[in-house]
């Protein structure tokens, strides 16, 4: 049978477990002992609770509970779970909050949910209902500039490190802070951390003297480090963040960037971006069946067999990474971008036609049709636009391959 002091336990270990799979097993333990110590002063009952540090000890159970708090009325320990809940859920924001509350209910099992549910009043199906409508029912006016920052530079951290790595998105966001605080002091007040390593803190932390700034200076400084994002992953080879990070906002947060003069928009594709990314999906198709550094020397090699023909193709190199956690680089001139259409739609569509006749047995017969899917839409687009015919290719790679 089944105590408040199990509940409790369960419970505790369940959210930890959540937090802990985004983040670290450490981080989360320290992040929610912190928060049931400062608790403690409205709910001594607490105290009761112990979270161990597994990382320094080899424990069965990371959450110990005293059998002391079976005699504390079990809807009063409630109260404080659903507390501990808010705390966490505010921090996470409301979207991610939605998802956490489910988790937990799915994660906890349906024996100690029908306990937290009957026996301690904590109702995890309402408290995910009434975030539901909270959602929905924002005030702009509610919406201070500290949680624009927060949640800007939290979307941003998530859509950069699924194009690059953890250690390279926090590196270049934290550098990006730094190089605009010049123009824009004021950014001194937010602060970046890795937290992986600093237990216990916040990844993105806003002081609140971030509320007395102009919304529209404000917004000058988060436009800027959008545009300076989405230059860096076009450098890189990488897609514009703007498709991903937008849907990463809610209607009330869109509009409220929009009145400080932010709208999340791509760059325009120019022949450099776009022979950036024909590279960099070259790449990707060509890895599946072999390694990303087989895939970069092939790629290169492409690339001049073809120079002589193209010479502004002499402008483009992809160089391997040199360390583990670092990313391969796509190097093109600042003046590609002033060949001529016709030029760039003979030397793409050449340079298709070469892979494809080349490595048709190591990458399959339906390279063209994978190199479609692989391509973002607005580059596809801009590929049909210039004229690339993409049937031409599979015909002629069907019949080179007929011939063998």
């Amino acid at each position: 049978m089944l105590d408040t002091a199990d509940v409790t336990r369960k419970f505790i270990e369940t959210i930890i477990e959540i937090i802990g799979r985004k983040t670290s097993e450490e981080y989360a333990a320290v992040t929610i002992r912190n928060l049931l110590q400062k608790l403690q002063g409205k709910y001594p009952f607490l105290q009761n609770i112990l979270v161990k540090n597994s990382r320094y000890l080899e424990i069965e159970s990371q959450v110990e509970v005293n059998q002391t708090l079976n005699s504390v009325p079990p809807k009063r320990v409630g109260i404080a779970l659903k507390e501990l809940m808010s705390i966490i859920m505010i921090s996470i924001g409301k979207t991610a909050g939605y998802f956490f509350i489910r988790e937990t209910r799915e994660k906890i099992g349906i024996d100690y949910d029908t306990m937290l549910l009957k026996t301690m009043d904590v109702d995890l199906t309402i408290m995910q209902s009434t975030y539901i409508v909270e959602k929905k029912s924002i005030n702009l006016l509610d919406i201070q500039n500290e949680d624009i920052v927060r949640r800007f530079l939290k979307s941003l951290i998530v859509v950069l490190e699924k194009q690059t790595s953890k250690s390279f998105t926090l590196s270049f966001v934290s550098e990006q802070m730094t190089l605009l605080q010049e123009q824009y002091p004021f950014l001194k007040t937010i602060g970046i951390n890795d937290i992986r390593y600093t237990l216990g803190s916040e990844e993105v932390m806003v002081q609140p003297e971030i509320n007395d700034i102009p919304q529209m200076e404000l917004g000058k400084a988060i436009l800027s480090l959008l545009q300076n994002t989405d230059k860096a992953l076009l450098e890189l080879g990488r897609n514009s963040i703007a498709g991903d990070l937008k849907s990463h906002f809610t209607m009330e947060y869109l509009t409220k960037l929009g009145e400080m003069g932010v709208t999340i928009i791509p760059y325009s594709v120019g022949y450099s971006a776009l022979f950036r990314q024909v590279i960099k999906t070259l790449i990707d198709v060509i890895e599946k069946t072999s390694s990303e550094n087989y895939a970069i020397i092939a790629v290169n090699s492409f690339l001049r067999k073809l120079d002589p023909k193209y010479q502004f193709l002499k402008q483009i190199a992809v160089e391997p990474s040199v360390n583990k956690d670092e990313l391969y680089h796509i190097t093109i001139s600042e003046t590609f971008d002033k060949i001529s259409e016709t030029d760039a739609r003979r030397a793409i569509q050449h340079l298709l036609a070469l892979v494809s006749n080349t490595m048709g047995e190591k990458i399959g017969d339906e390279f063209i049709e994978e190199f479609k899917e692989a391509l973002e839409k607005k580059y596809l687009l801009k590929l049909e636009e210039l004229g690339v015919n993409f049937h031409m290719i599979e015909l002629h790679q069907a019949l080179s391959m007929q011939k063998e």
